[in-house]
Parts: C-alpha cells; sequence; structure tokens
C-alpha cells in the first residue's frame, strides 16, 4: 500500500492585509441579514416563551444607532473575545458548505469603522468588545489595557435589565453625527425609509417556530412569503 504524502499546511503571511481585504470586499448590505440570523440562532439557545429579537436604537450623544439584541444565552468574556474574531462562532461547527463565523463582522465592519458594540449579559456580569478600524487596520479597542471591558456597573446606571442573559450589537457608523438606524450605510448606497423591512423580507421568508422579531417602531416582524 502506498502512503498517502503528507502536506505542510499553508500559512497567512500578512494576516492583518487578508483580514482587512475580506472586510473590504464583501457586499455591505449583508450587514443586517447577517446580524439578525446571528441573533435569531442566538435567542434560540433561551427558554420556551422568551426566545425574542429587538431590533431598535441606542442614543449615544444624542444621535440613534442601530442596536440589534438577543435573549440568547450570554457570552462570558472568553467567548465574547473568540467570538469577535474572524471565522470564529461560538457553539455552532465550522464547515465550507455551512457556517464560516464570519459573515456578520465582515459585512458589518466597512460601515461600522468608527465601532461595532458587542456586548453580552451571562449571569448578571456584562462584559464588551469594540471592534473597529484605526490606522488602516481593523480590531479589537483596547481601553485600559484591555480588549473584553467589564461594563456591569456602567449596564446598571443605564438601567439595563441583568435579571436574564442577553447579546446586543450597536452600530456606530463611519461618522459621529451618522443615525445608523436611518441611513445604516452613511449614504453608501442611499437607504429608503422601509430599509429595514425590505432587507428582512429578502433574507426571512419565515422565522423559526417560537422565535419572536420586534422591529424599531414596537411592531412584530411579519415575513412576507416569496410570490
Amino acid at each position: 500500500m502506498v502512503a498517502e504524502p503528507s502536506l505542510s499546511e499553508l500559512r497567512v503571511a500578512d494576516e492583518g492585509f487578508l483580514v482587512a481585504s475580506m472586510i473590504e470586499r464583501c457586499p455591505k448590505t449583508m450587514m443586517v441579514r447577517e446580524l439578525v440570523r446571528n441573533a435569531i440562532e442566538a435567542a434560540g439557545s433561551a427558554a420556551p416563551g422568551g426566545r425574542r429579537v429587538e431590533i431598535g436604537t441606542a442614543l449615544i450623544d444624542g444621535i440613534a444607532k442601530l442596536r440589534i439584541w438577543n435573549t440568547g444565552t450570554g457570552l462570558t468574556a472568553a467567548e465574547l473575545h473568540r467570538m469577535c474574531d474572524i471565522a470564529s462562532s461560538i457553539g455552532k461547527p465550522h464547515g465550507l458548505d455551512g457556517n464560516f463565523g464570519m459573515g456578520a463582522k465582515v459585512a458589518s465592519l466597512p460601515s461600522n469603522q468608527r465601532g461595532m458594540h458587542y456586548r453580552s449579559c451571562r449571569q448578571g456580569v456584562v462584559h464588551e468588545v469594540v471592534l473597529a478600524k484605526q490606522g488602516g487596520v481593523y480590531g479589537r479597542l483596547i481601553r485600559n489595557g484591555r480588549d473584553v471591558a467589564d461594563v456591569t456597573a456602567l449596564a446598571l446606571r443605564e438601567g439595563r435589565d441583568l435579571r436574564c442573559d442577553w447579546t446586543e450589537v450597536v452600530l456606530m457608523g463611519n461618522h459621529e453625527i451618522q443615525d445608523t438606524a436611518a441611513d445604516p450605510y452613511c449614504g453608501d448606497p442611499h437607504s429608503p425609509a422601509d430599509w429595514l423591512q425590505r432587507a428582512l423580507s429578502a433574507r426571512f421568508f419565515r422565522l423559526p417556530e417560537g422565535i419572536e422579531l420586534i422591529l424599531l417602531d414596537g411592531s412584530a416582524f411579519v415575513p412576507v412569503a416569496p410570490a
């Protein structure tokens, strides 16, 4: 029997360039569909009757920023750190024909170079990671020497409910005064008033059983079946 030849595994010589190239070549309009898909999958880990995804806004210095929140099992500091890497996900196997662990982050970062604020509450403790672009490089912001911050005290001051687990992402956009709920792509492309409903209807013809999706105005999302 002839032995199979062994291989020397390929590596990435310039990892930063590859990451930036993947991010900036991804279609930006995939952003909300990928983020909501992740939130729906995460919400499925909550107890029946409490599986909910909310798409709303957070006011940051008086400017509305798009916020996607779910009731799924929260992440520890280590899990949140790992989840924010490219080609990484929590609780889902990778596969070339399925989950790459990169869609939401890759699609969202070109339109949110000022920051994607990921927060997760796990058993009453809240951690936060901010993904952003600085000096041409994408990565986690380092604050007080750490790239994962314990923001439990801040969340309590904000009046957040820490009695149950949740995870959210807030999209800061590319400019300080950008309303990412109304103008998620900073005008490129232009977003009509119903951009969110259009984006969701194009992706979610039906929701998994038991998942409730609440939109910006407080109404429930009702999938529209394709013609």
